[in-house]
């Protein structure tokens, strides 16, 4: 059913996003096309001169909105879907709470690495294209595998211990964006609890939740604090043993916190939501 779920969610999503995207792409041709323009000085033309500038000031915009439209369509898809009047239809389908929420977490995510990669796709296309670079000569620069390993051996690191730490940092950004989601879901959830205010509610458990939050990681944290004086005598093998320390230290309180907070939005949705 989950499947269902996630197909479902990427057809109504992407009504939304690939619009999105796509515009996003036009603007950047526009937008590179326009910064061009402006650094040849081409015209003296005042009205396309401006053009070219609103077009540049558009592209930039479009590119921050895009990921804050990603944002948006993560809150709207859990409101709307979950807590609204389609709630009363979602709730009656043969799949658990987990499920629906596991579905909305699944499609965000996709959503926002895309969205993700899109963006930094064309920053570094249009870093490119405006210095004009070509990038087959800087793939070229580029070191070679064995030159990179040899590299890290001179200064003490293990190839094992550089992919230990990147697998560490893809977790520790994996959980901290279910994290980051469910704050969202949870504070949603639990004003809808309550018959009356709703949305204000909502707000006030979010900034709730977030002090709580703060107070566990500013607690946990102090076991951390006396590592760090001594980081500067440490060798670069050290450096990166510390550094691994704190990845794991920092993904074990992402995951009490986002173990946290999916507790308390399925157990919102499946006990206290009120619909009416």
């Amino acid at each position: 059913m989950l499947s269902k779920l996630l197909k479902q969610e990427f057809r109504a999503t992407g009504r939304i996003m690939l619009p999105v995207l796509g515009a996003l792409l036009v603007l950047s041709v526009l937008g590179n096309f326009s910064i061009r323009m402006m650094d040849q000085n081409v015209t003296n033309n005042a009205v396309l001169r401006f053009l070219f500038v609103f077009l540049t000031i558009v592209f930039v915009l479009a590119m921050f909105a895009a990921m804050m439209m990603t944002l948006l369509l993560m809150i709207t898809r859990f409101y709307r879907n979950l807590l609204k009047d389609e709630g009363y239809l979602m709730h009656t389908l043969p799949v658990s709470v987990h499920g629906l929420v596991w579905s909305k977490l699944i499609v965000s995510l996709v959503w926002f690495v895309v969205t993700g990669l899109v963006v930094t796709a064309i920053l570094f296309l249009t870093g490119l294209i405006q210095s004009g670079t070509n990038l087959g000569e800087l793939m070229l620069e580029f070191p070679s595998w064995a030159e990179i390993r040899e590299a890290m051996a001179e200064a003490g690191f293990r190839g094992s211990d550089i992919t230990v730490f990147l697998l560490e940092l893809l977790a520790l950004a994996l959980v901290g964006f279910f994290a980051t989601c469910l704050h969202f879901y949870a504070a949603m959830a639990m004003g809808h609890m309550f018959n009356k205010d709703k949305i204000l509610l909502s707000i006030v458990f979010f900034v709730a939740i977030s002090f709580a939050l703060s107070m566990m990681t500013s607690l946990l944290a102090f076991r951390i604090d006396s590592l760090e004086l001594y980081v500067a005598e440490f060798d670069s093998a050290q450096v990166l043993g510390f550094m691994n320390r704190l990845l794991r230290f920092s993904l074990a309180v992402e995951l009490i916190q986002g173990a946290l907070l999916y507790f308390a939005t399925t157990l919102s949705l499946r006990r206290g939501l009120n619909l009416a």
